[in-house]
Order: C-alpha cells, then sequence, then structure tokens
C-alpha cells in the first residue's frame, strides 16, 4: 500500500520533472532568438533577457525534486561512503526529518509569503518592456518545495520499507557509480 502510494507520487514528481525539461527547447530558441537579433538587428529586448531566467528559474526549481528522488544530486560523501546500506538508510532518515522536511517547510511558508508580498505591491520589471506580475515567477518557489517536500516524502516510505526488509534500497541514496555504469552499457 505505502509502496503504490509512493509509486503514485513519483511518477507525478518525474512528471512535472520531464515537463519542466522540455522547457529547456525553449529556453535555447528563446536564447538563440535574442543572440541573433542583438548582433545582426541590433535589438535589445529586455522582454527577452528578463524571460531567459525566468526559464532557467522554472527549469532549475523543477528539476530537483526529481534530482533527489533518483539520486542524482550533488552529495559530500565523506563519511557516508563508508556505512553500510542500513546506515545509509538510518542517516536518510535523520536527514530527512531532523533538515530536509523542516527546511522545505519553512521555505514553503516563506515562499508564499514572498508571493502574495509581490503581488499585493504590484511587482514587475523596472522596465517599460520587461515581464510585469513578478509574482508569477515567484510562485514556483511554493511549488517547488511542495514537490521537495513529497519527494522526500517518498524517500521516507521508500527507505522505512527497505529497514523493514520490505524493499530494496531507495534510488535516492543508492550508490551510483555513474563512470563504470556507462562503460558497462556500452560494451
Amino acid at each position: 500500500m505505502y509502496n503504490q502510494f509512493a509509486q503514485k507520487i513519483d511518477r507525478l514528481v518525474t512528471f512535472i520533472g520531464m515537463a519542466g525539461g522540455w522547457l529547456l527547447f525553449i529556453l535555447v530558441a528563446v536564447v538563440c532568438f535574442d543572440v541573433v537579433t542583438r548582433k545582426f538587428f541590433v535589438f535589445q529586448s529586455t522582454f527577452l533577457q528578463e524571460l531567459e531566467w525566468h526559464l532557467h528559474t522554472i527549469i532549475f526549481f523543477l528539476a530537483i525534486p526529481m534530482t533527489y528522488l533518483r539520486g542524482i544530486h550533488v552529495r559530500i560523501d565523506i563519511f557516508r561512503d563508508r556505512m553500510t546500506n542500513r546506515g545509509k538508510a538510518k542517516l536518510e532518515l535523520i536527514g530527512i526529518f531532523l533538515l530536509a522536511i523542516p527546511f522545505t517547510l519553512f521555505v514553503f511558508k516563506y515562499g508564499i509569503d514572498f508571493v502574495v508580498q509581490s503581488y499585493v505591491q504590484g511587482e514587475g520589471s523596472t522596465s517599460m518592456q520587461g515581464i510585469h506580475n513578478r509574482w508569477v515567477i515567484k510562485t514556483i518557489i511554493p511549488i517547488s518545495m511542495g514537490l521537495i517536500f513529497l519527494s522526500l516524502l517518498v524517500t521516507a516510505i521508500r527507505t522505512a520499507l527497505f529497514l523493514s526488509g520490505k524493499a530494496d534500497i531507495p534510488e535516492a541514496f543508492a550508490k551510483k557509480e555513474i563512470a563504470s555504469t556507462s562503460l558497462e552499457e556500452g560494451q
């Protein structure tokens, strides 16, 4: 039951992360158009430049939850490398409940306040050509924190199932050997 729930949330977070990844094509098109028009037509657009950083922000914030679920996020594994899988699982649960969830909820709460304040103040670009309604892009902060919370919940469920002997080691903290895996697949 818990594993099915975790799989459904995993699929949702992955779908949203992959959908955010498709924005890379739009970002590349916007950057290319911006560079070509600036270089050859002496056309500078604040709107295009702001759109570029808006797209960067959305892509980054939608990718974070998915990268955590897949265990491809940045880790500093000084002590963890020497631990057994059970030790890693216990450490992961401690990190989730003592650090990650409180941080995520904190940023979620203040992210909503940030969006509301931006909306109430009518915050927008300082340029007339820029993107107005800055609160729209700021909504990605609480959205991302909600998705990260779901990713943490999925990892906590999978970790608890692993510790109880009902599941394999979760992908979120399994040791990855990227170089050796890619070489083995190519042979």
